[in-house]
């Protein structure tokens, strides 16, 4: 008689096997599976990281702290750098909030993945800038970067590296120094994202001065501008009038302009609510 085999794990469907694993939590993934066999790593690798977009924003979803979340981290870490010696078919980045990855992953990363056109980094205060600051040297090819911004030598770094940059996001408090820098390093933008920051009313200006010709995409969402004093502008209703009206004179002229997003609501009665908590905040500062 035969005797006869019984099937394998190993031997699964690897589509199966990474439709299973795509259903499973972070944690669940991190937890056993890539020690099973190497058919099951690999299933693994090609569920978390074989798509366009390198997502790295999934670590949010580890354990906020203690033991357990070190070596999750640490075996994702380990799982992304098996992915990356494979893996050649990025073309964009998303980072997480929190500083999940050390400065020396970030770079490991940067310097193989020199063909990325897109990096997306969001808005927190946890984020080390500093680690963006000094991938941008190998991601030469960028066309798009979002990221927090803490000031105007992130912009000659961007200028000085990555030459065609098309889309340009960057969220913080600018001074009038700093947005003459942006307009004057990338006159060819198509799409400038300033939402949720603090400018000086008078950088407008030279925002709009007539050197962005290519500019198709302008976003002003829940800015908050201020007078020569530093003082928030909404709280003078007839200055902040006067302002908007001489803003938006000034952008319905721009004939490349495509698409403008802003909350500049004159009256108090219905502002924006974001703005109005923001104004509170900076109010009582």
């Amino acid at each position: 008689m035969k005797k006869t085999t019984e099937p394998q794990w190993k031997d699964l469907n690897p589509f199966l096997l990474c439709t299973i694993f795509s259903r499973l939590s972070l944690q669940d993934q991190l937890s056993c599976v890539p020690f099973v066999c190497h058919s099951w790593l690999s299933a693994l690798l090609h569920t978390l990281f074989n798509h366009p977009n390198l997502d790295l924003s999934a670590l949010e979803n580890l354990d906020a702290n203690g033991e357990l979340r070190e070596r999750q981290l640490s075996r994702y870490t380990y799982l992304l750098k098996l992915a990356i010696k494979h893996c050649k078919n990025w073309v964009s980045v998303s980072l997480p909030s929190r500083n999940m990855l050390d400065f020396g992953s970030v770079m490991y990363v940067a310097e193989r993945t020199p063909n990325i056109s897109r990096v997306m980094v969001p808005c927190d205060d946890s984020v080390d800038v500093f680690s963006i600051f000094m991938a941008v040297m190998y991601w030469k090819n960028l066309r798009a970067i979002h990221a927090p911004f803490r000031g105007f030598q992130f912009v000659f770094q961007l200028v000085d590296y990555c030459k065609n940059i098309e889309e340009l996001g960057l969220h913080g408090r600018f001074s009038e120094r700093d947005v003459a820098c942006i307009v004057a390093g990338f006159p060819g933008l198509k799409v400038l994202d300033l939402s949720s920051s603090t400018l000086p009313a008078v950088a407008m200006r030279i925002l709009l001065d007539g050197r962005l010709r290519c500019i198709k995409e302008l976003n002003l969402l829940h800015c908050q501008f201020l007078d020569l004093e530093g003082k928030y502008m909404r709280s003078n209703y007839v200055m902040f009038k006067e302002f908007r009206l001489q803003f938006l004179d000034k952008v319905s002229g721009i004939k490349s302009l495509k698409k403008f997003m802003h909350c500049m609501k004159v009256s108090m009665k219905k502002p924006c609510e974001q703005c109005a908590l923001v104004s509170l905040k900076l109010k009582d500062q």
